[in-house]
């Protein structure tokens, strides 16, 4: 059973006893802190709150994932992997399903050099977390086709926009049969356009096991370029190795 809906049970059984207490005022009380947890639960991966929410590997190795969302994007994504090809170092690309028609051969390429292919939904909407388990379903069944049609694979862990999720995320994700991915760093790099705190900021959270939130989609090709080589040289300035997020969860 999910913490939502222990939450639920929760509260209703604190509401009925109040009410046989002659205290109905009281459930307004539960009811606010009911919505306030709901809406961190929605918000903050690490709670797990609607379901498993994967954020860190839970081994003691010195081992990271690097991960890119909303890609592919050929403006950058390509000296992307030039880079990575360059240090040997794997990669998970959470991929937008609508980006990944437009870019089939950039595609097959992040499988083709060894990364592993993430679902991030067909077309990222802001209100996805808003959607019904249609329509979600709809969005990702979508995005799996197309990847699948793309490099000859279909994903098996699936990005929710935003890191947002409800019950319907989980309840689709393992009909689809998809684990639900999070992270344990967030580096914000879509905001911070100095590579060098970038890199500070992940470094001060790294923990063995970590995954590192980066992004591929709408970055500039030499900004991501100078941010992911200044973050391996920390990374392995700490004794960190970087592994495909497959194996880190393995």
């Amino acid at each position: 059973m999910s913490r939502y809906r222990i939450s639920l049970l929760v509260a209703a059984l604190l509401c009925v006893l109040e009410v046989a207490r002659g205290q109905p005022a009281l459930c307004w009380a539960i009811l606010t802190a009911l919505t306030i947890l709901v809406g961190l639960g929605v918000a903050w991966p690490q709670l797990s709150f609607f379901g498993r929410f994967i954020c860190r590997s839970q081994n003691s190795r010195r081992q990271v994932a690097l991960t890119f969302d909303d890609g592919p994007d050929a403006r950058s994504t390509p000296a992307l992997l030039d880079l990575l090809r360059q240090e040997g170092v794997p990669a998970a690309f959470f991929c937008i399903g609508q980006r990944v028609s437009g870019e089939r051969e950039l595609t097959a390429r992040i499988c083709h050099e060894g990364h592993l292919l993430g679902n991030h939904t067909y077309h990222h909407s802001n209100f996805t977390n808003f959607f019904g388990p249609g329509r979600l379903r709809q969005e990702l069944q979508t995005t799996q086709a197309v990847i699948t049609a793309a490099a000859g694979t279909a994903p098996t862990y699936f990005r929710p926009p935003m890191g947002l999720s409800n019950p319907f995320v989980f309840y689709v994700a393992r009909k689809l049969g998809l684990q639900v991915i999070g992270w344990s760093i967030r580096s914000l790099d879509t905001r911070i356009t100095d590579p060098e705190r970038v890199t500070r900021r992940v470094v001060a959270r790294l923990l063995p096991g970590a995954i590192i939130l980066l992004h591929d989609g709408k970055i500039p090709a030499e900004r991501l370029v100078l941010t992911v080589k200044s973050l391996l040289v920390k990374l392995r300035e700490h004794g960190y190795e970087v592994v495909r997020l497959d194996k880190l969860l393995a």
